[in-house]
């Protein structure tokens, strides 16, 4: 009987024989396709981790680029405040 006509049969046929049970073993089927299913998880799991490794440095290089900007705002915010201090400063005397 072939691995794959195995695959094939109905379960009331296999479950209908009280022997049958006893002797079904786990086959090289089994294991290949438990293999090829870990090789895949395992390359999906490197994948997923290059790509969070590259997201983690683009995401740091905006986080550096947006508090550059913000400190560039800041500054630029804080000249016209000191130059009117200074008027008011000017006027008071």
């Amino acid at each position: 009987m072939n691995a794959v006509s195995g695959l094939l049969t109905p379960a009331s046929t296999v479950l209908a024989d009280g022997n049958s049970l006893d002797k079904t073993k786990p086959g090289l089927v089994a294991f290949l396709i438990i293999l090829v299913m870990g090789l895949a998880l395992w390359a999906l799991l490197k994948n997923m981790g290059k790509q969070l490794g590259r997201a983690k440095e683009h995401f740091d290089a905006e986080d550096a680029a947006l508090a550059t900007q913000a400190g560039t705002a800041e500054a630029v915010a804080e000249v016209p405040q000191q130059d009117s201090a200074k008027k008011r400063d000017a006027a008071t005397e």
